[in-house]
């Protein structure tokens, strides 16, 4: 039981994500967590062999089956699903889950009813309109030169998932024969990447943009500037890490001036280290490690970030797995004094002049001192 991680799946988007992707649910208890009692359908699509429980609102099991991968699964009304290895003893769990789940916050809910066949004939027709992307692109064979100049690192492993979700389905279901062709073609092209690729469609997707760009040192409006830089002519399927927030601190150009954060590398780690604690730890793990040509091989398809031994259990502690590989604002980031140390003492390592300090939701995540909150010098 010490071994097993209870992860409870309560948005849409964590529900719809699920054990997709997932080598193998060994050492993970996934707890799909529902407002109320409804017939529900599930799939495993992209997910491995499972075990599926379906409990009531007081626990009582009502569907319990070992189910293989690529089906789809008509659970009986329940308010609980759980997904987990053929071998894991869920007993000891369930009074956890009865106790917790009805205190979780709900966000969007899909309705129970919609149908799966709907759901399949999108996912397909998406899958197509892919391989017509790349029919448009490519005008005849595939090229990796021009694959990697036209698409982004997360856009081609989006690519290669539709192209082997096709594939799967092509003995089944009526399939374009161009679709069918281009499938093989760019699973060939992309075949020394594929890991990195699929890796990077879950976790690479742009981010900037849904981020607050306040300077984190006054307030005003700012961007997001990365610090750690790879190595020149690094291949971009794996280089797609730098481009990460947890590589990233936002400041304005005001306060880059006044600091002279571009002339002091020391300066730079100290804000980025400070602002995402563990997460950059493990990052900054991972660029060593790439820099050496030390990196180990791991499960990318649970652990997508980095290697399981570089990060946490959580978010918090800087996991890389996959329901913690998308990319977030820095709460609920877990800092310790000398994580807060590095961080004052850094943005407040010159005064004030002109631009005085904002009160900002960074700052207020960050709960600077209000000493230094009003422009002095430390």
């Amino acid at each position: 039981m010490n071994n097993i991680r209870l992860h409870f799946l309560v948005s849409s988007d964590q529900r719809a994500l699920g054990a997709m992707f997932m080598r193998d649910l060994k050492r993970d208890l996934l707890a799909f967590v529902y407002p109320t009692e409804a017939a529900r359908t599930f799939h495993t699509f992209f997910c491995p062999s499972m075990r599926m429980v379906g409990l009531s609102s007081d626990g009582q099991v009502l569907f319990d089956e070992i189910i293989s991968k690529w089906r789809f699964i008509k659970m009986p009304p329940c308010r609980y699903v759980l997904e987990c290895g053929p071998k894991i003893d869920i007993s000891p769990f369930i009074q956890t889950i009865l106790s917790v789940a009805p205190d979780l916050p709900q966000s969007g809910a899909i309705d129970p009813g919609t149908g799966m066949d709907s759901l399949l004939f999108a996912l397909l027709s998406e899958a197509v309109a892919d391989m017509r992307r790349i029919r448009d692109t490519h005008h005849g064979r595939i090229r990796t030169t021009i694959q990697r100049s036209k698409f982004e690192v997360w856009e081609r492993g989006q690519i290669v998932s539709s192209a082997g979700f096709l594939l799967d389905f092509c003995d089944s279901w009526s399939i374009p024969h161009n679709a069918v062709r281009l499938s093989h073609s760019i699973l060939r092209a992309e075949a020394p990447y594929l890991d990195e690729l699929v890796a990077a469609s879950v976790a690479g997707i742009p981010w900037q943009h849904e981020f607050p760009h306040e300077c984190m040192r006054c307030g005003k409006p700012g961007s997001w500037h990365p610090i750690l830089r790879p190595s020149r002519n690094s291949p971009v399927e794996i280089t797609w890490r730098y481009q990460r927030p947890e590589n990233a601190i936002p400041i304005c150009h005001h306060c880059t001036e006044t600091l002279g954060l571009l002339r002091d590398e020391a300066m730079q780690i100290d804000l980025v280290w400070g602002l995402w604690a563990a997460r950059f730890e493990a990052f900054w793990r991972w660029h060593r490690a790439w820099k050496n040509n030390h990196l180990p091989a791991w499960d990318m398809a649970a652990y997508p970030l980095w290697p399981r031994e570089y990060g946490g259990e959580t978010w918090e502690s800087g996991s890389g797995a996959l329901q913690d590989a998308r990319p977030r604002p820095p709460a609920h980031v877990t800092r310790n004094m000398d994580h807060m140390h590095a961080l004052q003492s850094s943005l407040f390592s010159k005064p004030f002049r002109r631009r005085q300090p904002g009160d900002t939701h960074l700052q207020k995540l960050l709960n600077f001192r209000s000493d230094l909150a009003q422009g002095e010098t430390p």
